[in-house]
């Protein structure tokens, strides 16, 4: 059931998913995601409820599942997805390109060990390294939504997802 902006209740929220997760400042950890663009979305239910496509969304952890909020042109619409409804969630990196310069920042810090996560802030020109967008997939009995992202945030997302618990339905390639 896609909730849009007239229907947004948060009880029938909470009834289907739980409660928002509180963040706890002695143990922090992420409880939603990072920008998301919708590529795709099919209902295998009700052909007639449709979230636009390339509308800004985000995913937020909630005690039973995850709540996608959608915003396209300022209508907002709300779709609860209990866990138990979740079959996998597949998650693509971006593929990289990494050439860095001789004697670029960059390049040396790559010499000395530092990883290419942290080593490729200290690029000095566009083309020493870029990385394609990633894609994010969920598969429910429900819905199959399909998603893109900048390349850059896929470690965010990546340990958003691995904060929900669902190992064995989050396959990373």
């Amino acid at each position: 059931m896609i909730l849009s902006d007239n229907q947004i209740d948060n009880r029938i929220i909470n009834r289907m998913i739980g409660e928002s997760v509180s963040f706890d400042y002695n143990k922090p950890k992420r409880i939603g995601s990072p920008s998301l663009y919708l590529k795709s979305f099919i209902n295998k239910v009700n052909n007639n409820e449709v979230i636009e496509p390339y509308s800004r969304c985000n995913l937020e952890m909630r005690a039973k599942g995850i709540l996608l909020l959608s915003n396209y042109s300022n209508k907002q619409a709300l779709l609860p997805i209990p866990e138990n409804e979740i079959l996998e969630i597949k998650i693509f990196k971006g593929k990289e390109k990494i050439d860095p310069f001789l004697l670029s920042p960059m390049w040396i810090l790559l010499k000395l060990g530092f990883s290419i996560k942290h080593a490729r802030h200290f690029k000095i020109r566009l083309h020493e390294y870029s990385i394609e967008e990633m894609k994010l997939y969920i598969k429910s009995e429900k819905f199959d939504i399909n998603f893109i992202a900048n390349g850059y945030l896929f470690e965010r997302h990546l340990s958003f997802l691995n904060v929900l618990g669902y190992d064995k339905k989050i396959i990373e390639t």
